[in-house]
C-alpha cells in the first residue's frame, strides 16, 4: 500500500559507519603522496591545538559553523609534508579503532585527544597534519590541521 520504509540520517550514518573497518599502524615511514582535496566543507574547520602537540598525542577541536549535522569516527590518518608535498605517514603497528560515531550539530564544536603513540610511535621533528573523515547525509569530507613538532 505504498508504505516505503525510511531511514533516518542518524541511523544511516550509523549503518555506513559500522561498514567500515579501520586499521591505523607505526613508525614515520613515508608512504604515498595524499593528492585528495582537503578543507572544503564550507563553514566547518578542524584545528588542532599546538600547545598540546607532542611527538605521540595532540588535541583537535572541529568547530561547525554549518547548518548541518556532522558525524566522524575514531579513525585517523597522519601525513607529513616534505617538499611542500603531503605524504601519507606508514603505520608501524596495526591497531583496531572503535567504531563508535561521534556528532558534531550544526552550530557545535567537539574537542577531542588522540594519542598515536601504539600505531605510529613517537614522531621525529618536523611539520604534519592529522586527517579524518568527516560526514553529513550526503558526502564525505577530509579536514586537516597542521602542526609542527621541534
Amino acid at each position: 500500500m505504498g508504505n516505503k520504509m525510511k531511514i533516518s540520517k542518524k541511523t544511516a550514518a550509523m549503518l555506513i559507519g559500522a561498514a567500515f573497518v579501520f586499521l591505523v599502524g607505526c613508525g614515520s615511514k613515508l608512504g604515498e603522496e595524499f593528492t585528495e582535496e582537503v578543507n572544503t566543507l564550507e563553514g566547518v574547520t578542524l584545528m588542532v591545538d599546538g600547545e598540546t602537540a607532542s611527538a605521540d598525542s595532540i588535541t583537535y577541536t572541529v568547530d561547525n559553523g554549518s547548518e548541518k549535522d556532522l558525524n566522524f569516527g575514531q579513525d585517523y590518518s597522519l601525513q607529513k609534508e616534505e617538499n611542500g608535498k603531503w605524504y601519507q605517514l606508514l603505520p608501524a603497528n596495526p591497531v583496531a579503532v572503535t567504531m563508535e560515531l561521534c556528532w558534531v550539530p550544526a552550530g557545535g564544536t567537539e574537542t577531542m585527544e588522540i594519542n598515536w603513540d601504539a600505531a605510529y610511535g613517537k614522531l621525529p621533528a618536523g611539520h604534519y597534519r592529522l586527517v579524518k573523515n568527516f560526514s553529513d547525509d550526503k558526502s564525505g569530507y577530509y579536514l586537516t590541521g597542521e602542526f609542527t613538532l621541534e
